[in-house]
């Protein structure tokens, strides 16, 4: 199948030849912005595989829209900092046409693109231009240093903290802080390299009121658990949301590397808890005792078999218990009105809505405030995988 002059330029551009684009640029009616189904142009293709001298070419047509953004909102620019083409991000910044901060459709600017990349010159490059503002947030209220925490970018996390206009105790907005998500995400050498940094809150717990020792714990990450018991801060090993760090580490041992079934289970009993992580039926006994820990538990059982059934449920349970504050400007109108009606709802109905939307026969039924008879409806709700 023959391919169009605009498909050639495209690929022309984006392969590097740069013979073969100032061969097809002189034809006229070329479009030299074209687009191909991602909404990628030519100049997109050459900044996201650095071909310097093609972005230069490119730059010195007439009619070329170096602005233009891709179905998902990713101008050249952007493509150019999260790939890390140094070269090609200084020349573009020395274009009156761009616009350095624009973000794409999920609202992550170009500098918080690189930061979350570890692209640590472009990273360099960007802080030392007036423009760029080093705690701008993404859509989710994510700053560049949140993002480098979360992905263990050390280099680029320590390029921010030395810069003086950061903020390192800017939250997320389930707020959780850089620290909290670096230790959380076992990121070892951020983990070291903020506790060393006074300005930093070890113990700054998340919306629920886990800690960042907690999530180390919970999630096998012994060195971070070492760092911040032997930093010389004082850190917070006490109870928090009804759960201890002890608690949350024999949690993570059991849901992610028993190997072995005890003597007193049944092979068919273990076989069943490996496969759904955590025991449906301890989650049932311990909600009794613990509905907090155990709605937060929902969010990361991978045994609910559509993710989205148990993550919609999960927001919908803790937006009533007030865990989580609507953003009410970025939330879509028929979520909001979702999430108000649902609200007014017994906690055991709003997850059978929630299964039923996504198609589900389940009804699991958990719920802190309980109707009569809810503790043999518990008993008899069957858990399928």
């Amino acid at each position: 199948m023959s391919q169009s002059k605009e498909e050639q330029f495209f690929w022309a551009a984006y392969y590097g030849d740069l013979e073969n684009i100032k061969s097809l640029c002189s034809d006229p009616a070329l479009d030299i912005n074209w687009q191909d189904g991602g909404g990628f142009t030519p100049l997109s293709g050459a900044c996201e595989k650095g071909h310097i001298g093609v972005v230069e070419c490119l730059l010195s047509l007439k009619g070329i829209d170096p602005a233009k953004q891709s179905k998902k909102g990713s101008t050249p620019f952007f493509m150019a900092c999260g790939k890390g083409h140094k070269e090609v991000v200084s020349l573009l910044l020395a274009d009156p046409r761009i616009d350095p901060v624009k973000p794409n459709h999920n609202g992550a600017p170009p500098f918080n693109i690189a930061c979350q990349q570890g692209n640590q010159e472009v990273v360099s490059l960007l802080l030392s231009d007036p423009r760029i503002d080093p705690n701008q947030l993404k859509n989710d209220d994510a700053t560049p240093l949140f993002m480098a925490c979360q992905n263990g970018h050390k280099e680029v996390v320590s390029l921010l903290l030395s810069d003086p206009r950061i903020d390192p105790h800017k939250q997320k907005n389930d707020e959780a802080t850089p620290f909290f998500v670096a230790s959380q995400n076992g990121h070892q050498e951020v983990v070291f390299y903020m506790l060393a940094d006074p300005r930093i809150d070890p113990n700054k717990p998340r919306i629920d009121q886990t800690t960042p020792l907690w999530h180390a714990s919970q999630n096998g990450h012994l060195v971070v658990v070492q760092h911040l018991l032997a930093s010389g801060r004082e850190i917070d090993t006490r109870r928090r949301s009804t759960f201890n760090h002890r608690t949350a580490a024999e949690q993570g041992r059991v849901m992610g590397e028993r190997t072995t079934k005890p003597a007193d289970e049944t092979e068919e009993v273990f076989q069943g808890k490996k496969k759904s992580c955590a025991p449906c039926a301890d989650l049932i006994d311990e909600y009794e005792h613990d509905p907090v820990a155990v709605r937060r538990r929902l969010r990361r059982q991978p045994g609910l078999r559509e993710y989205f059934i148990g993550h919609l449920f999960a927001l919908v349970v803790f937006y009533s218990d007030s865990f989580v504050v609507m953003n009410e400007k970025l939330a879509h109108p028929d979520t909001r009105r979702f999430f108000r009606i649902t609200s007014r709802l017994p906690l055991e109905i709003q997850m059978i809505i929630c299964n039923r939307i996504f198609g589900s026969p389940r009804d699991i039924v958990l719920s802190r405030d309980s109707e009569p008879g809810f503790k043999l409806l518990t008993r008899t709700t069957t858990w399928q995988q």
